[in-house]
């Protein structure tokens, strides 16, 4: 493995240079040396920066947007030191160290053996500086930024871990000089907790928070990001003719099958008894209800017809309908939104003083797609993300998801039991990674799939998915399906 050499003292200069004329090894800089092959010396300048500036200038501090990355951007690193004059050296072709004179001592903290950083406190007000002329990578990262990392700390630790930071930012802005900054860090944190006007906060997450209606940041940007995936998509959408009884045959299996996907397990026919005959099975009195709930809500033509127009009427729209499928679960507070934080697998939802927030940001961009398809695929994922309420929400997503499509005459989906690893899958694809491809497919393909099948005759739909093995596991059933579903597939974009 190739190494970086820097000499301790003048014996290992010494030595150091004898290896250097007899070319063992190449100097990069005074006193710094390597035995690395010439094309790998960027990259190994690169990964060991930490090591260069503890050489350089042993009691320098990583400060402003490094003490946030601890790496270069764009082959940049700032640093602060006790030198007199700003300068700036290179180091190869790849790492260009930029000097700022300053204290180093005040509001540091160490982040490995040979280097410290700026503290907190102080890195939000490195953060304010006007940066000048620092164009090939930014020293400061800005007012929307330090906005965004004080709404971040109020979420995580409270007011009282704001207020601190504050009290100790300007404790220390004179020895810091940077007392401008911390008037306008104090500004910032008064607006933020709604002590001052809010008029000059500038990031949505700020003003969110301000008007005590905070929001996940991350998820915004997450439904953005799908929202800029679905614009580039081609969806051929399956039109719907409202007839009484294929509604009726399709809602049933649409209930069936969201159940299942929860766990709520039963056979076919016992599903049946339960819709068409108002019975309990098995004497699992919730879990029929959970079944009959859902069939109920859905195959309410008027009801699936109905569509959020503003915020507030989304909000509503969840907690109605979910006061509806989980009224035999009053554990589960139904029609209200959680109170705890909920998680499920390795994925943590959106906090539940973020919910409404989150979901009034999010419409802004709800609004933004095409109604039918692109509107239904976004409506899912948000809910399900958001996970607004304890219990019952991946149910209500896919009554969201078809609602949207009935409403533009649609068809709407079904996920049988045979496809849910797959629509799982692309669920979590979506959250993980931020791709939206697979979640896309999914239910693309099966809009068309479900349209394929006669639903005015319960018997012959009953024995067509039969035949398709949807009732099956996914080890049982998935090779035969997926020759059926490959039959609907359309071309989507990477992503």
């Amino acid at each position: 493995m190739s190494n970086l050499y820097f000499p301790k003292n003048t014996a290992e200069s010494k030595a150091l240079s004898k290896k250097f004329t007899a070319g063992t090894l190449k100097r990069i800089r005074q006193g710094i040396y390597t035995d690395a092959p010439y094309e790998e010396i960027n990259d190994l300048v690169i990964k060991q920066w930490t090591k260069i500036v503890d050489y350089l200038y042993p009691t320098a501090i990583a400060s402003h947007s490094t003490a946030q990355y601890l790496k270069p951007i764009d082959g940049v690193v700032y640093i602060t030191a006790d030198i007199k004059v700003r300068k700036h050296i290179k180091i190869a072709d790849s790492l260009t160290i930029n000097i700022i004179p300053g204290d180093v001592n005040t509001l540091t903290e160490r982040f490995l053996p040979e280097l410290t950083r700026s503290a907190p406190a102080r890195l939000l007000l490195e953060n304010l500086q006007i940066a000048h002329g620092d164009t090939v990578a930014i020293k400061s990262l800005g007012k929307i930024w330090v906005e965004e990392k004080l709404c971040a700390y109020l979420d995580r630790y409270g007011e009282d871990e704001l207020n601190r930071l504050r009290d100790l930012a300007n404790k220390s802005a004179t020895t810091l000089n940077m007392q401008r900054e911390a008037k306008m860090l104090d500004s910032i944190v008064g607006s933020i907790l709604s002590t001052r006007p809010i008029k000059h906060l500038d990031s949505l997450s700020a003003i969110s928070h301000a008007k005590i209606e905070p929001f996940d940041n991350h998820r915004i940007t997450l439904f953005q990001s799908l929202a800029d995936y679905l614009q580039r998509c081609e969806l051929i959408s399956s039109s719907y003719s409202y007839n009484t009884q294929g509604w009726r045959n399709l809602s049933f299996y649409e209930s069936y099958f969201s159940n299942y996907i929860e766990g709520t397990e039963f056979e076919i026919g016992e599903a049946e008894k339960i819709v068409f005959e108002k019975t309990t099975v098995n004497n699992r009195h919730q879990d029929s209800h959970d079944v009959l709930s859902v069939f109920e809500v859905v195959n309410d033509y008027s009801e699936m017809c109905v569509v959020p127009s503003s915020p507030q009427e989304l909000i509503n729209l969840l907690k109605e309908r979910h006061a509806i499928i989980m009224s035999e679960r009053p554990e589960r507070r139904p029609g209200e939104f959680k109170i705890e934080p909920n998680k499920a697998g390795g994925t943590s939802f959106v906090m539940p003083e973020h919910v409404e927030g989150t979901l009034t940001q999010a419409f802004t961009i709800y609004q933004s797609l095409p109604a039918g398809l692109p509107r239904a695929i976004f409506m899912q994922f948000l809910v399900a993300e958001v996970h607004p309420h304890e219990d019952g929400n991946g149910r209500l997503s896919r009554i969201m998801l078809n609602a949207e499509l009935v409403a533009n005459e649609e068809h709407k989906i079904i996920i049988p039991t045979v496809h849910r690893e797959s629509y799982l899958n692309g669920l979590r694809q979506a959250t993980r990674t931020g791709k939206f491809r697979t979640l896309t497919k999914v239910f693309a393909n099966m809009q068309a799939y479900t349209a394929s099948i006669d639903w005015n005759d319960y018997g012959e739909a009953r024995e067509t998915l039969e035949r398709h093995m949807a009732d099956k596991l996914p080890d049982q059933g998935v090779a035969t399906f997926n020759k059926e579903i490959a039959k609907h597939r359309i071309s989507l974009p990477s992503g």
